[in-house]
Formats: structure tokens, C-alpha cells, sequence
């Protein structure tokens, strides 16, 4: 008795003794504020150079000359923070993965019974031990394994994939608020002419050298200009803390963007075969809906295996009332008459069906998408081209206005009125080659390719 007592309480030390401890983590704000802090340049430096992502490559930083797009790509993967608890979904996986390898423990059994009446001479108090153990866990286990393996394959792709749109993103709105403060500096210099036209009407309609209408159209011109410049110089302001949300910034925060980026470069990205040739082993979202795939597959041939009977053996031993001692092994098998598993079977085959569904419906829209998206980039690069053409001869009208202008063949009001045409072709062309841009960032996700121009 002594002996089974001792053995019971050795199982049942060790088994607590394995056990994880609570450790407290409270919401303080030094913590909280430690987290949002941003880094140094000298950190950011490093960590650019040492990251490692499938499709973005580590760069050297030089925010000496300016923040790149793709330097504020990057930062953006080092410091989203909707990113930090994207990633805490590998750690989950990881848990998951954990779990799917665990057997299940054994149960230990102890009753006691002892005499309480009628004829109870010479009878002694009885107990049993018992220990159980579910020896079918260990048919569906490499295949419990297998499916959170591809589970946290998964999880990885799917982080990659977000972390990747988040930096695309963050690449755009740095390229837009590059081109929203050149857009701003030319409508800044159109409103001081505009300014100098009206101060020459008011002047000429007071000395009654022009008409009240013709000074009126040059107020109104003025001031359609000032709330243009006003619209974007808001627009700039809200681009800036998009860009700031981006990367991880403060809002107010501001890192000089760098001003030299050429954009007259030509984007012309490939063909449409190219382009979809090999997509679906390409994009890591693609990626990832096939390895969820196969875990759920796995799911479904587990729910298979579990509808037949469960198997536990186990050993006991006993003392009854006349101190006989036995010692038993025992098979315990359930009878797989009503549920069968049937409902799990139907629900893991359903989810395997809608898991195909979404990978054919995500494959079939990647396609239309870089379909769609040439057909826009074409568009735009010939009416880019159109401007570009046109550009220069109004260029070249407003060094003859001012070189008329010099010799007084011309007056100062027409010379303006051209100059503001070529301004506004700048606007334009700038306003195209962002659009350009954004469309070829769409393409570069759709296609899963980076920098495809």
C-alpha cells in the first residue's frame, strides 16, 4: 500500500513540475511609449541593411541627400506597427505546431472503499490503482505535425505577403508627396505671377487703360490659383502623415525626402505571358493559399482516421476487503455506432472545398488585375507622351514672349498667360506620371514582381 502510494505521489510531482510558471507583463507607459519611439538613423541603418524578405532586398541608407521610396519601403517593414502584431501570428503557429506533436497524457486512477456495515470481521479497507493511456493518438500524429508545418509555412508566406504591401505602400506615399512638393513649388511661382497680374490690371483699371472685366478675370484667376495651391498644399500635409503611419513615425514627425529622384525615367513593364507566367509560385500569397491547402487536406485525412475506434489500454491494481491483491491490464475500445465523426468529416471538407474556391478566385483576379493595369499603363504612357511632346514647344513660346518682352513686342500680361500654360502642362504631366507610378506599383503586387520597370 505504501509502495502504490509513493509511486502515485512521484507521477504526480513530476507531473507538476513540468509545468509553466505565470509571469506577469503589464501595460505601463514606459513600455507602451518604448515600443512607439523611433529609432535612431544609426539603428534604422543597421537593421536596413540586415533584413530579410523574399522579394525586398537590404539597402544602405544615406538619408544624408533624403529618404528614397524604397528606403521608406523599407523602413516601413522595420517599423509598421500593425506589422509587430502580424508577426505575433508565427508565434501562435508556432504554438499551434507545439500542440499538434503533444500525446495525449495518461490517466491515473485511485478508488478507495472501505467496510461500513453487516459482517465485516477479518475485512480490511480495498483500493484500486489504475493507469490509461489512448494508444490511437499515435496513428493520426505525423499527420496532426504535418498540418501545422504547413500552417506555419503559411503563416510566414502570409506575414511576408502584408509586409510586402505595407512597403509597396509606403513606397507610393513617399513618391506622391515627392511629386506633390514639386506640383506645390509650380503652383507657389504661378500664384506670385497671377499676384503680379492682378496688382497690373488694378493699376491699369484705375488709370481706365483696361475694362472692369478684364480686372475682375484677373482677381478671379488669382484667387482659383490661391485655392488650388491652398487644396494641395493640404493634400501634401495629409500625404505626410500617411507616409508617417507607414513607416512607424510620429505624426509630426518629418524625414526630408530625397529631392533628386528622377521620374522622366520610362515605365514599361513586361508582357502579359511574362508577366503571368509561373504567377502562382510568384506571388507569396499564392504561395501561402496553397500551403493552407495542403494543411487543410491533412485536416480532412485526420478526420478520417479518427472515425474508427479509439483504443485505450491501460493497467491496474487492487486490494479488496479480504486483502487479495490483483494485478489487471484492460483494453478499453469505443463503439463507433452514432457519431463516427461524421460532422467533423463533413466540416474539414468543406473547408478544404472553400479553401480551393479562394485559391482559384485569388489566381483568376491576380490575372484579370495585370490585365487590367497594362491596358491602364499603356493608356497613360501615351498621353505622358502626348504632354512630353507638347511641353517643349510651350517652352519654347515663353522664352519668345520673354525675349518680345525684353524688346517690348509684347506685353507683360500675354507673357504670363503662356507661362501659366506651361506651368499647368508641368502640373499635368506631373499629375500623369503619378498615376503612372501607382499603376505600376499595383502591377509589381499583382504580378508578385519588384520593380518591374
Amino acid at each position: 500500500m505504501s509502495k502504490i502510494k509513493s509511486t502515485t505521489a512521484m507521477l504526480l510531482f513530476f507531473s507538476l513540475s513540468g509545468c509553466a510558471q505565470y509571469q506577469s507583463r503589464p501595460l505601463t507607459e514606459n513600455t507602451i511609449e518604448q515600443q512607439l519611439q523611433t529609432p535612431n538613423t544609426r539603428e534604422l541603418t543597421v537593421r536596413a541593411t540586415e533584413i530579410k524578405h523574399s522579394l525586398l532586398k537590404p539597402v544602405a541608407f544615406n538619408l544624408q541627400d533624403g529618404l528614397s521610396p524604397d528606403e521608406a519601403a523599407v523602413v516601413a517593414v522595420l517599423q509598421n506597427p500593425p506589422l509587430r502584431a502580424v508577426r505575433d501570428q508565427y508565434n501562435l503557429a508556432k504554438a499551434q505546431l507545439l500542440v499538434a506533436g503533444l500525446l495525449p497524457d495518461p490517466q491515473l486512477s485511485y478508488t478507495f472503499t472501505a467496510p461500513s456495515g453487516g459482517t465485516d470481521s477479518g475485512m480490511i479497507n480495498a483500493f484500486g490503482v489504475g493507469l490509461n493511456w489512448q494508444v490511437t493518438a499515435l496513428i493520426w500524429r505525423s499527420n496532426k505535425i504535418k498540418a501545422a508545418e504547413l500552417q506555419q509555412e503559411k503563416i510566414n508566406l502570409q506575414i511576408a505577403w502584408q509586409e510586402w504591401q505595407i512597403a509597396q505602400d509606403a513606397r507610393l506615399a513617399a513618391y506622391q508627396l515627392i511629386i506633390y512638393s514639386r506640383q506645390e513649388a509650380l503652383l507657389r511661382e504661378m500664384t506670385q505671377r497671377l499676384e503680379e497680374n492682378r496688382s497690373r490690371l488694378q493699376q491699369a483699371a484705375d488709370k481706365g487703360l483696361v475694362t472692369e472685366l478684364e480686372r475682375v478675370a484677373a482677381v478671379s484667376a488669382k484667387n482659383l490659383a490661391d485655392n488650388r495651391l491652398l487644396a494641395l498644399t493640404q493634400q501634401k500635409r495629409q500625404q505626410q502623415k500617411r507616409l508617417n503611419r507607414a513607416m512607424g513615425l510620429q505624426p509630426f514627425e518629418v524625414i526630408p525626402l530625397q529631392a533628386d529622384i528622377n521620374l522622366d525615367e520610362p515605365l514599361n513593364p513586361p508582357e502579359y505571358e511574362d508577366l503571368i507566367h509561373d504567377l502562382e509560385n510568384r506571388r507569396l500569397d499564392l504561395l501561402a493559399l496553397q500551403l493552407g491547402y495542403a494543411s487543410q487536406d491533412e485536416r480532412v485525412h485526420i478526420a478520417v482516421l479518427q472515425q474508427f475506434p479509439k483504443i485505450s489500454i491501460g493497467f491496474n491494481q487492487a486490494r479488496d476487503n479480504s486483502n487479495l491483491y490483483t494485478l489487471g491490464f484492460g483494453v478499453s475500445i469505443t463503439a463507433p455506432i452514432f457519431n463516427r465523426n461524421q460532422g467533423q468529416i463533413a466540416i474539414q471538407r468543406a473547408t478544404r472545398q472553400q479553401l480551393f474556391d479562394q485559391y482559384i478566385n485569388r489566381l483568376f483576379q491576380a490575372r484579370s488585375d495585370i490585365a487590367e493595369l497594362q491596358i491602364t499603363i499603356t493608356s497613360l504612357n501615351q498621353r505622358l507622351a502626348s504632354v512630353q511632346q507638347a511641353t517643349p514647344e510651350l517652352n519654347k513660346l515663353v522664352n519668345a514672349y520673354r525675349s518680345a518682352l525684353v524688346t517690348g513686342q509684347v506685353d507683360v500680361l500675354n507673357y504670363y498667360v503662356v507661362w501659366n500654360k506651361l506651368t499647368n502642362k508641368k502640373v499635368q504631366l506631373l499629375t500623369l506620371t503619378l498615376q503612372l507610378i501607382k499603376a505600376c506599383i499595383a502591377l509589381e503586387v499583382a504580378s508578385g514582381m519588384y520593380q518591374l520597370s
